[in-house]
């Protein structure tokens, strides 16, 4: 658990950083502790309910890219596999 805590923060940190710049890490490091001692406190169904639709969150914009760049993936597919074929490989 605790190498998952480190783990989830430097991904939230990094993207915080990208989103908002340097000045809100420290903001965000802060909310951060915080949130470990209340996390570890309150019911864990409701603990469930915010993991589950902050993953959400962070799939949505992904499954939304996926699905337009689609046309790309299966082109670039196509393309790969017609080379291996030609020369020879399987």
């Amino acid at each position: 658990a605790f190498t998952t805590i480190i783990g989830w923060s430097f991904y939230g940190e990094r993207c915080i950083e990208f989103l908002f710049g340097v000045k809100a890490i420290l903001p965000y490091r802060v909310l951060w502790i915080v949130a470990i001692p209340v996390g570890a406190t309150i019911n864990l169904g409701f603990i469930w309910l915010v993991a589950d639709t902050l993953n959400a969150m962070m799939a949505l914009p992904n499954l939304i890219a996926l699905l337009l760049l689609s046309p790309v993936v299966f082109r670039l597919t196509r393309e790969h596999f017609e080379k291996q074929k030609a020369l020879g490989v399987e």
